[in-house]
């Protein structure tokens, strides 16, 4: 079998050194910016939903404060 040939090892790890760094290189220049991009996308869209969150929170206070002060002024 050639992958147990030691006249062929030596042949075998250099492809296997160049596959891996041509990979490195593909990963480095175009895979791990793609992920950075989505995750600062995400990053946004989380702070951009956490003001519309706060700003629903008073929203839904200021409502209830209106509608136990109506039932109040109803009950009068």
């Amino acid at each position: 079998m050639p992958q147990f040939d030691f006249l062929t090892l030596g042949a075998q790890v250099f492809g296997l050194l160049i596959t891996l760094s041509l990979f490195y290189y593909f990963s480095i220049n175009t895979v791990i910016p793609n992920f950075v991009e989505v995750e600062k996308s995400l990053e946004q869209k989380l702070i951009k939903n956490t003001t519309s969150i706060s700003a629903m929170n008073l929203d839904l206070t200021n409502n209830k404060k209106l509608i136990n002060n109506s039932y109040k002024l109803f009950m009068q």
